[in-house]
């Protein structure tokens, strides 16, 4: 109970510290009990240095834009504001530049989570050691690039502006879930990979023998999965689900049963474009979410399955702050007023 308040106190204490620095980024870095605030763009870069290799840290960035913080080979969860603004409640993105680049090391093999961060360059893993147990929630990065051997990695929620690629490396337990992205391929034999509730975007075939459950899949080529995968409850685009190969195939739904995306998606939009006509991000709810749905009745697509598609991360927002006049020298007397966001 202890750990949890503390971390919301860092949560709520970096949002409150941009709230009052409205010309300036922080980043909170908390270990253990304590925590230290760092201060303008470098203030990423400064926590990753600052944070110890011997524990897992936490980091908070507020809104706004950071320099990138080089490589990552120590274990910290990092949580943003959002990749995109909040504008219900006028909260902006919290924004990385470059690559993001985790690199496990004989010495130091990361263990990462990171929620709430837009990045404008691409996610890229690599080292000498598996890395294991790394979390993305409801981010957006441009590639992901897998170039060392990885285990039980969760890609969630997340707006993936181009493709995830296996580099030929193993990936065991990868899961991308409720996640907008263009295509998967490229791992090695022996990968066990699912795709769950997705919309991938790729005018190409969907590669590799993998899982795919529940998803809307958009290929320019007569059908959309390579030989050897399983797919079960799809929506497929442009063609079919099967190409005839090695596949396992159930409950898909081809294009000649719902006809167009202006028909299949409530907003009408006859495309799988992230945003629409005015530039906004849209939901994908679908118009009859009871026509295409997977096993357990949820629709296809990001807005079904265990995650529905929500952008928002759980940092909390900061309604009020206020100091007392009375405090004493060494006891500041600080009064936050905060209100949860979403969690899923």
């Amino acid at each position: 109970m202890k750990k949890n308040l503390l971390s919301m106190i860092a949560l709520v204490c970096t949002m409150s510290a941009h709230a009052q620095l409205s010309d300036g980024v922080s980043a909170t870095l908390q270990t253990g009990e304590n925590t230290t605030i760092f201060y303008g763009f470098d203030a990423f870069k400064d926590a990753i240095t600052a944070a110890p290799s011997n524990a897992v840290s936490v980091i908070t960035l507020s809104p706004g834009a950071f320099n990138n913080p080089g490589t990552i080979s120590k274990s910290v969860k990092i949580y943003g504001a959002g990749f995109q603004a909040d504008k219900e409640k006028n909260i902006s993105e919290t924004t990385v530049t470059g690559d993001l680049n985790i690199k496990s090391t004989e010495d130091d093999i990361p263990v990462i989570r990171m929620e709430g961060v837009y990045m404008n360059g691409n996610v890229i893993f690599s080292g000498t050691e598996i890395i294991k147990g790394t979390e993305f929630v409801k981010c957006s990065w441009n590639g992901y690039y897998n170039r060392v051997e990885t285990d039980n990695t969760i890609i969630r929620q997340c707006y993936i502006r181009g493709n995830i690629n296996g580099e030929n490396k193993k990936a065991t337990g990868f899961l991308v879930s409720n996640c907008y992205f263009n295509r998967i391929d490229g791992f090695a034999a022996g990968s066990g990979v699912s795709v769950n509730h997705c919309i991938l975007t790729e005018g190409y075939y969907q590669h590799g023998p993998y899982f795919y459950y529940g998803n809307i899949i958009e290929p320019s080529h007569a059908y959309a999965i390579q030989a050897g995968a399983t797919c079960y409850y799809n929506v497929s685009g442009n063609g079919k689900m099967s190409n005839g190969g090695n596949n396992t195939m159930f409950g898909n739904f081809d294009k000649e049963v719902w006809k167009s995306y202006k028909k299949l998606f409530a907003d009408e939009q006859d495309d799988l474009k992230y945003l629409d006509a005015e530039g906004n991000p849209r939901n994908w709810v679908l118009a009859d979410p009871t026509a295409y749905v997977d096993a357990e009745g949820t629709s296809c697509g990001v807005t079904g399955g265990e995650f529905p598609w929500n952008p928002i991360p759980a940092t909390p927002r900061i309604i009020s702050t206020s100091v007392d006049s009375k405090s004493e020298a060494g006891k500041l007397k600080v009064t936050i007023k905060a209100e949860a966001r979403p969690i899923e």
